[in-house]
């Protein structure tokens, strides 16, 4: 099908995404532009065309979308029929959402419009693929759709799993949701030999837990898991009924909050010493000042710790966030009330 890509120029006035976002104007050094002799590839780690690549040839488009005359074929009910457009335009490559039913989403960002760089994650309906920037002595002779899987029906009935490592589960959340999908998610952290579940309502979650974490507010148990940087999740078909607690947050919202609460921890460790998982935190016998001394937060602090057990039970069920309790306890210890 030809594609007049002369006619697809970017037009910087329209915003990335729905997210409000100013409009897309990106710095030459900022995005990655294909060498001579290296070329853009989506190579798919989710979806029909799993394990297999396209790539994005600078003087070319292509369209894809459900439609049998789209250039690349994804046969997926979430998929409108001309769904997004890959073109070339000063220099590099973009992505143009064309007005689909469910939207394009890259790196968990709904967009409209995204100059592609090496390392990008973008999901169209169930179909989830990272950009990569390969020699193209090394892109294979097939495209993806161009050649049938070796067992067309070795997925069938099995769940969908993965690696955190591959496909961190922010970008599982937001192909979940596109896709509309119910069951139970559930993530290990091998590092730690944490167990989580992420309960779907028709791609919305709705309950979260961590064995062994019984105080743990579903919110603050999903925030955690989206965190979690080494594991493997597996898809299970059947949730949890009449949860004790529904979580009433958006998609969105949760993976803004977990973003900004990593970023938050981050730059306090590197400011103060923090306590290591499951390390004991303990009170200062007899303490350098007198309670009645501390802020009122401080205060609250020493008192909930005592009432409840220690500071990770505190930081389980409180409905404060983990930031702002952190932050507290550092200032307890550095006023050498508590100790860890």
């Amino acid at each position: 099908m030809p594609i007049d890509v002369q006619s697809q120029r970017a037009n910087e006035g329209i915003h990335s995404g729905l997210t409000g976002k100013p409009p897309v104007r990106e710095a030459r050094s900022q995005r990655t532009m294909a060498p001579a002799g290296q070329v853009l590839v989506l190579h798919f780690l989710r979806g029909k065309y799993q394990g297999q690549e396209y790539p994005l040839e600078q003087g070319k488009a292509l369209i894809a979308g459900r439609s049998t005359e789209a250039d690349l074929v994804l046969a997926d009910d979430a998929v409108s029929r001309k769904h997004v457009r890959f073109y070339g335009a000063r220099g590099r490559i973009w992505v143009r959402d064309l007005g689909s039913r469910n939207g394009t989403v890259v790196n968990g960002d709904r967009v409209e419009l995204h100059c592609l760089r090496a390392g990008d994650r973008v999901g169209i309906g169930s179909n989830l693929a990272r950009v990569e920037l390969k020699p193209v002595s090394d892109v294979n002779a097939r495209r993806a759709g161009e050649e049938r899987r070796r067992r067309p029906n070795d997925s069938a009935g099995r769940s969908m799993t993965g690696s955190i490592e591959d496909i961190p589960l922010m970008d599982v959340l937001q192909w979940l949701a596109t896709s509309r999908k119910t069951g139970c998610l559930k993530v290990r952290d091998l590092s730690r030999g944490r167990i989580g579940a992420l309960h779907l309502r028709e791609g919305r979650v709705y309950y979260a837990s961590i064995e062994g974490n019984r105080g743990l507010l579903p919110e603050k148990a999903l925030l955690r898991m989206l965190n979690w940087d080494k594991g493997m999740f597996e898809l299970e078909s059947t949730p949890i009924e009449n949860p004790p607690r529904e979580i009433n947050m958006s998609l969105e919202h949760m993976l803004m909050e977990a973003a900004r609460q990593q970023d938050e921890l981050a730059a306090l460790a590197k400011k103060s010493q923090l306590p290591g998982l499951g390390a004991p935190v303990t009170l200062v016998k007899p303490g350098k000042v007198r309670w009645t001394e501390l802020a009122p937060a401080e205060l609250d602090l020493v008192q909930d710790m005592v009432e409840a057990g220690g500071w990770w039970e505190v930081l389980d069920g409180s409905n404060k966030d983990d930031i702002t309790l952190t932050r507290t306890l550092v200032a307890l210890k550095q006023k050498g009330v508590v100790s860890y």
